[in-house]
């Protein structure tokens, strides 16, 4: 880790230092230090909850024999978290066996998008990759407005912002609105990029299921645009660097044989990748070819650093890049003026029982008195 660039606290150090899943002696000898160190336990469990990363962080300690060193309390909430985390993937795994059954009665085979692609093919089916959710892909739109109301009919509920959003299916955004069942969120994608792109996929299996799921180098680039989103909104997560760390590790991925920065820069995403190299290299000692690296301007790096920083403490807490680019995207990706403003009037006028999740109302009357916070809402997203 290039310490040099940072100023962190142990407890933070030592959470970056826990984001791999293999480790030389160097890597060992210094966590084994910092481990020592720790006096703020609390705040290091904390952290590592909220980026998604208490399963990896306890296996880890547990192979470099490192637990008998946290207090017992420490290491019971580790353990207790790790379990709960490896518990839900099984639950989520044998949930999407149930979806994948249903789909491939009219014939439709999904591709598998993020952790439940990522937790087999690339973390080794350890459970190791905390997933929340469920992300599919579907390549032809029509084909996943199908297999979404062939789900909303079998149980699947959607759980839509404005009643409104019917009339855009299956024109909103790059995937249909999230399903839900037995407590998980299903999303359906019908396209990973701004443009139109052929997703070539190879199987793999969880030794439950075979899966679906995109090549690396694809689900790479999807990945950081995927991450890029997270942190225009203002959240982000170590979870999300560590599935691209990993990816090219493992894989051996070549940034330049691979075709991923002639892609980035298709869809608008080469200052992206290359702030996000820049990050993997830095921090984790990703090895990246320095003419990618010298791509960026010194006031670029140091961005990403400070925006970096921002996330690693509070990774839900942050203004965001810009607040309007994902809602005006969304926008633009919906096909004639006559759908835009439905989305629009969808956005400033929800459904009621929205309203009053979103605005913590005891009553619908209390409710209504939100909406014209919704119209100041949108005059500040299409504006910024």
């Amino acid at each position: 880790m290039a310490n040099s660039i940072l100023n962190i606290s142990p407890e933070e150090e030592l959470l970056l230092n826990l984001c791999r899943l293999s480790f030389k002696e160097e890597h060992k000898s210094k966590i084994a230090g910092l481990v020592t160190g720790i006096s703020d336990w609390d705040y290091f469990i904390w952290l590592a909850n909220e980026h998604g990363i208490i399963a990896i962080t306890f296996h880890n300690l547990e192979q470099l024999n490192l637990l008998t060193y946290i207090p017992e309390n420490a290491q019971s909430t580790l353990k207790n978290l790790y379990l709960k985390s490896l518990a839900r993937n099984i639950f989520l795994v044998e949930k999407f066996i149930e979806l994948k059954k249903c789909l491939y009665e009219i014939g439709i085979a999904p591709v598998v998008l993020k952790g439940m692609a990522l937790e087999p093919g690339v973390y080794g089916n350890k459970g190791l990759r905390q997933m929340n959710d469920i992300d599919l892909y579907i390549i032809d739109k029509d084909e996943c407005f199908i297999a979404w109301k062939l789900l909303e009919n079998s149980g699947y509920r959607p759980n839509l912002k404005s009643p409104l959003y019917y009339k855009l299916l299956p024109d909103y955004g790059r995937h249909m609105p999230a399903l839900y069942k037995d407590g998980i969120a299903f999303d359906l994608h019908h396209s990973l990029f701004d443009k139109e792109y052929r997703i070539d996929t190879i199987s793999i299996s969880t030794g439950k299921v075979e899966l679906t799921v995109p090549v690396y180098d694809i689900h790479f680039l999807y990945l950081v645009k995927h991450l890029d989103y997270h942190e225009l909104k203002g959240e982000s997560q170590l979870r999300l660097y560590i599935d691209l760390c990993q990816i090219i590790t493992k894989n051996n991925i070549d940034i330049y044989s691979t075709g991923i920065i002639d892609m980035a820069d298709k869809f608008g995403l080469k200052q992206i990748l290359f702030e996000k190299l820049f990050l993997l290299n830095q921090i984790w000692a990703v090895p990246i070819k320095e003419n990618i690296l010298n791509q960026l301007t010194d006031d670029q790096r140091s961005k990403a650093v400070i925006m970096f920083l921002r996330f690693l403490r509070d990774p839900n807490g942050q203004e965001g890049k810009n607040k309007g680019t994902n809602y005006r995207n969304t926008i633009r990706t919906i096909p004639t003026l006559k759908k835009k403003l439905i989305f629009i009037l969808g956005d400033i006028f929800p459904s009621l029982s929205f309203m009053q999740n979103r605005y913590n109302t005891k009553t619908r009357i209390g409710a209504r008195l939100y909406y014209p916070v919704r119209l100041g809402k949108l005059l500040l997203l299409l504006i910024r």
